[in-house]
């Protein structure tokens, strides 16, 4: 995984809320490890999503599809 520059994202907090939800459902009956999986799990009950944890969710989704 590379690093991401958090500026470059210019989604507004709709579009990144909605971005997770579909990652998320996507993740939801892949093997992942276990450090993963509980990333995943509390993402999957946040009301808000940060662009840092929007990027984890896509660096998750890279490496396990």
């Amino acid at each position: 995984m590379g690093y991401h520059d958090l500026s470059e994202c210019t989604l507004s907090d709709d579009e990144r809320w909605q971005e997770k939800n579909q990652i998320v459902s996507i993740l939801e009956g892949e093997l992942l490890s276990d450090k993963d999986r509980e990333f995943v799990d509390r993402m999957k009950r946040s009301t808000f999503v940060s662009v840092k944890q929007l990027f984890w969710l896509r660096d998750i989704k890279d490496k396990f599809l």
